[in-house]
């Protein structure tokens, strides 16, 4: 098998020796309960109304079921922790998106649109991994760099996206269009959440790593 590059090793490791205390993820919990909730008054909205609240439900009894911990978290589970919070804001923020958009579009149109919905996440993702690897292959993702320039990135999406809905807003925008402005921000903010369910990816890599090392 073909030895993984000084350059990629360090990019899985890097976060590794991070620690997540237990009453962090409890915070989480009742932050992502707090955001269901509010959800649940959304989904009334939606074409099957029982169907997504129970899909809440159970996006919600996942994400505390898969990181639930009684104990401090270290090592290779603090990717996993990330991956799955990543995941579950991703999905939550995905959805109420696609209920936003939902209404302000004909009933024909709903497979149409989720198709669509579809492509430009495959594509989010595939743009993703290939600025990653290239990240990688540069050697740039460290310490010193990648947390300045995801910070910065961020707080320049934020405010741009900012800027655009006061835009939108003080030009009184029908009311068609501030739910579309909703539902994209909504869909942004799933989109950076993707990013960190990337941790998913490299608490799996390390995983098979450490197997390997085990066999050799």
């Amino acid at each position: 098998m073909k030895k993984i590059s000084e350059q990629t090793k360090n990019f899985l490791l890097y976060g590794i020796d991070h620690t997540i205390q237990p009453k962090e993820i409890y915070k989480l919990d009742g932050a992502i309960l707090f955001l269901v909730f509010l959800f649940f008054f959304l989904a009334e909205a939606s074409p099957l109304p029982v169907f997504s609240k129970i899909f809440l439900v159970i996006v919600y009894l996942g994400f505390v079921v898969l990181s639930f911990s009684r104990t401090e978290v270290t090592g290779k589970k603090v990717f996993w922790i990330y991956g799955i919070q990543s995941l579950t804001f991703s999905i939550l923020f995905c959805w109420a998106g696609t209920i936003f958009m939902l209404t302000t579009i004909e009933k024909e149109s709903y497979k149409g649109y989720l198709a669509v919905l579809a492509v430009i996440y495959i594509l989010a993702i595939a743009a993703y991994l290939f600025l990653t690897m290239l990240l990688i292959k540069k050697d740039v993702y460290n310490p010193s760099s990648s947390k300045k320039a995801a910070g910065g990135w961020c707080i320049t999406s934020f405010v741009l996206l900012g800027i655009g809905a006061a835009k939108v807003l003080s030009t009184k925008a029908e009311y068609t269009t501030v739910i579309r402005i909703a539902s994209l921000g909504f869909y942004f903010v799933s989109l950076l959440c993707i990013l960190g369910v990337f941790h998913l990816v490299k608490y799996f890599a390390v995983k098979k790593l450490e197997i390997e090392k085990c066999d050799k």
